[in-house]
């Protein structure tokens, strides 16, 4: 009979305790740097909402440049989520996490100091290149340090976060427009990003692919000349007409190149493994991620707008005008991050879907005259389906692949999403824009108005302030009423289409089959 050293055997178990001990430490600095970055991002996207009207003003901006203030943003992101997920496979997740959040700080920096609309928008292009980088790597790290049950409570926790910046983002942003300026809303970034920067040089622990692949840049440049085509489509389609040769063009290149980098893919698999869209619950997670998207970029854009011009509420007012849908969104992403071990990720994720586009209809029932409170239940159960979304499509990605190419999973995932934003806003904000033409055109008739040539085509690109001081004197306080009718019926047509575009999304991943 063989006996063990009691005190051999002592030794062994403490040593097993202080590895145990310094990789549940680990975990949670490696969790706390990811929800603190995602944390940045998401803030960065709700403050800039908020303070949209007070950019618009100061920097005498268009609809059409405040789209791209938002687009720019979502298309860098878009863009480069893809190539982002396989170099930080390759060299390192944690190399490419602070690479990113040094871009995503120094973007913040110059969207500070930015002179004008057009350095804004390049500077928040350089936030969406470092945010592309942060986020292909933040499901990543995750991924790597947590699996299982463990696993599904750290995506619950980051799915929180991501509802904890959408709740202060509001309220942030109204503070610091209203008290310092709209240029704070960018600074507050950078001894956030500066401070996350040195930590995750010291705390978070490096992994890679071992058997990462080439790196794949003809499938990341087609992939972007796709996007950026497609959206540059959406978002300058009203201005310059659907049917001119630039808007033709784009589309057109938009579809070439998009077969191009489809066909790239399939012989290579490089930056994107085609073989996962034969896995449903990836499909369910990406088509969840877009659906997503599409309905709150919009969303955010035109109902804070609505808020603020509409019913004339301040930017802090919007702000806490905000806030119920935002706390249905935290409380949504904790529960749905805890049930995704017990109930089906397609199921929690139609369920989501559905419950967005249900919040979004009930908001139809806003007028000009009425008080915000009438789209409170539409806050609060469109927040709920917000929420609840990120974890759950989080989870789906993650376990879809194995942990050594979670990169990819994390870049297909973020790429959806923002894919969604990006289009949503481009689309739905021709809806918006002809919706408020027509209307406007129409009320200004009924109401015998007298307005200059060009007044109508300027409101509806965004210039209700600029447009209303062209009017003369005593046709003024009409054509403001007018525009408020108006600016009411194009905002319900981003609703009914953004509700009922959730809902279809919704029902699509319900009826997917393995």
């Amino acid at each position: 009979m063989v006996t063990t050293s009691p005190v051999i055997v002592g030794r062994h178990e403490q040593a097993g305790d202080r590895q145990s001990g310094r990789e549940r430490s680990r975990g949670r600095w490696a969790l706390a740097l990811v929800c603190s970055a995602t944390f940045m991002l998401v803030l960065d996207l709700t403050i800039v909402n908020v303070a949209l009207p007070s950019i618009q003003t100061s920097l005498h901006a268009s609809l059409t440049t405040l789209e791209w203030v938002i687009d720019a943003y979502a298309l860098a992101l878009a863009a480069l989520l893809l190539i982002s997920g396989s170099l930080a496979d390759r060299y390192g997740r944690r190399r490419v996490f602070r690479v990113g959040l040094g871009m995503f700080t120094f973007g913040s920096l110059a969207c500070s100091v930015a002179s004008s609309s057009s350095v804004l928008v390049v500077s928040r292009a350089v936030q969406g290149i470092g945010g592309a980088a942060l986020f292909a790597t933040a499901l990543a790290i995750l991924g790597q340090e947590f699996q299982g049950k463990s696993r599904g409570r750290a995506l619950g926790v980051w799915g929180a976060a991501v509802a904890l910046g959408l709740a202060v983002g509001p309220l942030a942003g109204g503070v610091l427009t209203d008290l310092i300026s709209w240029r704070a809303i960018f600074f507050v970034n950078v001894p956030l990003g500066t401070v996350a920067f040195v930590l995750a040089g010291t705390r978070l622990h490096e992994s890679r692919d071992p058997d990462g692949t080439p790196l794949d840049w003809p499938g990341a440049l087609t992939f972007a000349l796709t996007l950026l085509l497609l959206t540059f489509g959406f978002v300058e389609g009203n201005t310059r007409g659907w049917s001119s040769p630039p808007i033709v063009a784009s589309f057109v290149g938009a579809c070439g190149f998009g077969i191009a980098f489809v066909w790239i893919e399939h012989a290579r698999s490089g930056l994107v493994d085609l073989s996962l869209f034969r896995l449903r619950t990836f499909d369910a997670a990406t088509l969840g991620v877009i659906g997503q998207g599409f309905v709150i970029g919009p969303l955010l854009f035109y109902l804070v707008r609505y808020l603020q011009e509409v019913l004339g509420a301040s930017p802090l007012r919007a702000g806490l005008e905000i806030v119920p849908m935002t706390v249905t969104c935290f409380v949504a992403a904790i529960l749905a991050g805890r049930a995704t071990s017990r109930v089906p990720i397609r199921l929690l994720l139609a369920a989501s879907l559905g419950l967005l586009g249900c919040g979004v209809l009930l908001m139809l029932f806003v007028r000009e005259s009425t008080s915000w409170t009438v789209v409170v239940p539409g806050l609060l159960i469109a927040g709920a389906g917000w929420g609840a979304v990120n974890p759950v499509a989080a989870e789906g990605a993650l376990s879809s692949v194995p942990p050594e190419r979670s990169g990819m999973a994390s870049g297909i995932n973020g790429t959806g999403r923002q894919v969604g934003i990006a289009i949503g806003l481009g689309a739905l904000g021709a809806v918006f824009q002809r919706r408020l033409q027509s209307v406007l055109t129409a009320e200004v008739a009924r109401r015998h108005l007298l307005v200059p040539p060009g007044t109508v085509r300027l409101a509806a690109r965004g210039g209700l302030h600029s447009a209303a001081a062209a009017v003369p004197p005593t046709q003024r306080a009409g054509f403001v009423a007018a525009s408020r009718v108006a600016s009411t019926a194009a905002l319900h047509g981003v609703l009914l289409v953004g509700g009922i575009g959730a809902i279809a999304v919704g029902i699509a991943i319900a009826l997917l089959r393995d």
